[in-house]
């Protein structure tokens, strides 16, 4: 039986772990072909092993703290299917848990440039296969942590929480002027056990798959909105 997602081409990032790996498990169930990237070379083909026992996947090794990080990942697209349909950023850091003074300037640069910069530079790269797309559709890992509410009344993992701020405004202006061509989301996986989330989250990688599910299969003209378990959030 064909899943709901046969046929659809679909990038991802920090696909070798946590919630972007369990993201590949179920999408590639329900059938779509994954192009997963991955920083760490070794823990990326464990995972490719598995998962091309479920489905079409392919694994890319690419730093997005790099400058030209996007090159492998375009060359992929181009030769496998010269087309997309789905971009999902998934890949972030968490690097302190201090205000924007007890971080340092590398931490607040590096969480920047892996949180806001390569997504911004992967759609630049990819656009054009997107919009040969069918229905394509981008979508923004961000966190309940970059809400407004949130920023307002907390300091914490300071420069985390303003790359997600930036990053869901990335989401609505980019949502904006791809109306109509790219459906453009962001997506809240949940405070969920992962390395970034750590041991005593209440939930499960798995859980926030279900969710980024959900997302990617609203109707082609929902777009400029935030998700968590498949119910909308305020920004």
């Amino acid at each position: 039986m064909a899943g709901i997602l046969t046929g659809r081409r679909m990038v991802i990032t920090g696909a070798s772990r946590g919630v972007g790996f369990e993201i590949c498990k179920l999408f590639l169930k329900e059938g779509a072909s994954i192009i997963g990237v991955g920083k760490d070379e070794k823990r990326l083909k464990e995972a490719e092993k598995f998962l091309k026992e479920i489905g079409d996947f392919e694994g890319v090794v690419a730093d997005l703290e790099d400058e030209n990080f996007t090159s492998k990942i375009v060359e992929k697209v181009e030769k496998k299917w010269n087309a997309l349909d789905i971009l999902f950023n998934n890949a972030g850091v968490m690097l302190s848990y201090g205000g924007f003074l007890e971080e340092s300037d590398e931490i607040f640069e590096k969480t920047m440039g892996v949180n806001l910069y390569a997504p911004y530079k992967l759609v630049k790269a990819l656009i054009p296969f997107l919009l040969k797309g069918k229905e394509p559709r981008i979508i923004n890992t961000s966190s309940g942590a970059g809400t407004f509410d949130d920023i307002r009344k907390k300091y914490d993992i300071a420069s985390y929480r303003l790359s997600k701020f930036a990053l869901n405004g990335f989401t609505v202006i980019l949502a904006n002027e791809l109306k109509d061509k790219v459906a453009v989301n962001a997506f809240d996986p949940g405070w969920v056990k992962t390395d970034l989330g750590g041991p005593n989250a209440p939930g499960l990688p798995e859980d926030s798959a279900k969710g980024a599910l959900a997302v990617v299969t609203l109707p082609f003209e929902i777009t400029g909105k935030f998700f968590k378990d498949g119910k909308e959030i305020n920004f």
